[in-house]
């Protein structure tokens, strides 16, 4: 594809970073290991396997990833930045002002070496329906799902970067696109976000999508 993201001398064309979902957790590929949204997002752009690197990690938050995944990539120059973290801060608690410090740190290293960032809207998980907890437990999780996605909007207009609605994936909410533990996307749910991910990606890289 003419214009499409070339890996270069200081590394791949796309860089994913995040947790279980960024990772492809239940979207197997035929391959061998996990596909997921990235995989297929990687495809949609015509970048192939070779061109991309994804370093998440499953249960990996906001700090884990500046931490443990940055360090690994801080040196490359990739075209394309794609963040898909906030899964586990949000069930797990996190500061505000922290996560907004390793988010700014995350989009600056990005912009620095010239990239575009992507970051993915945190969903609303089946888990915190089919498992029982609290009305207190949940609303208080989903107030962090909301604070997380605002960070992730604030600091991306920061840095000149385009944010996704969470109704851009409006149909993320139906359960039949998640698997049956409530927390990982099945492999419709997979390929539903990589498909319109892929659309604003092409648009950020001013590029036609295959």
């Amino acid at each position: 594809m003419a214009g499409r993201p070339e890996a270069g001398a200081a590394g791949p064309a796309m860089v994913v970073l995040g947790d279980s979902v960024a990772e492809g957790q239940d979207d197997p590929d035929p391959a061998g290991g996990w596909l997921g949204w990235a995989g297929r997002l990687a495809r949609h752009l015509g970048i192939s396997p070779e061109e991309m690197l994804n370093a998440s990690d499953p249960g990996a938050t906001v700090e884990d990833v500046v931490r443990d995944q940055l360090p690994a990539v801080r040196e490359m120059a990739p075209r394309l930045v794609v963040l898909g973290c906030g899964m586990n801060d949000a069930l797990r608690g996190f500061e505000r002002e922290a996560a907004a410090g390793r988010l700014a740190e995350l989009f600056g290293w990005a912009r620095g070496r010239g990239a575009v960032v992507l970051a993915i809207p945190v969903p609303r998980p089946p888990l915190l329906d089919i498992t029982p907890i609290s009305q207190f437990r949940k609303k208080r999780t989903v107030q962090r799902i909301h604070d997380f996605n605002a960070e992730l909007d604030r600091v991306s207009r920061e840095f000149g970067m385009a944010f996704p609605e969470r109704e851009t994936v409006a149909r993320v909410a139906d359960p039949a696109m998640w698997s049956a533990d409530g927390i990982h996307l099945n492999p419709d749910g997979h390929a539903y976000v990589a498909e319109v991910m892929a659309r604003i990606a092409a648009s950020l890289l001013g590029e036609r999508v295959k």
